[in-house]
C-alpha cells in the first residue's frame, strides 16, 4: 500500500515524459534535422534539407510527394513547429518510409 503512494504522484510525470519522447521524433531510425532557417517555400525546404545531408557525408535526393532516398533507405518527411521557450522551431524529421518498403519487399 506504501508502494501506491509513492508510484500513483509519479505516474503522471512519467507518462509526460514517455509521450514526449514519442513523439519527438527521436527514434531508432528516424534522422532529425535542425536547420539554421525558417522554410515557407516547399522548394526551398527540399533543397536545405537535401544539402544538409549532403554535408553530412550522406547520399541524398528528393522523389516528390515528401519522399526521400538516404544512402539508399526511403524515408518520408515530417516537418514539425514546435514552441521552444516561446520561440517556434521548424524541426525535419526523416522517418523510415514502411510503405514503400512493403510495395517493394
Amino acid at each position: 500500500m506504501q508502494m501506491l503512494l509513492y508510484i500513483v504522484p509519479l505516474l503522471p510525470f512519467a507518462l509526460l515524459f514517455y509521450f514526449a519522447f514519442k513523439y519527438s521524433g527521436y527514434r531508432k531510425g528516424n534522422i532529425v534535422l535542425h536547420l539554421d532557417e525558417w522554410y515557407k517555400d516547399h522548394g526551398k525546404y527540399v533543397k536545405a534539407i537535401e544539402k544538409e545531408l549532403r554535408e553530412q557525408g550522406k547520399e541524398a535526393y528528393y522523389m516528390g510527394k515528401f519522399r526521400f532516398v538516404v544512402e539508399g533507405k526511403r524515408y518520408k518527411l515530417n516537418p514539425i513547429i514546435e514552441t521552444v521557450g516561446g520561440v517556434p522551431v521548424q524541426r525535419t524529421i526523416l522517418e523510415p518510409d514502411e510503405r514503400m518498403e512493403e510495395e517493394n519487399g
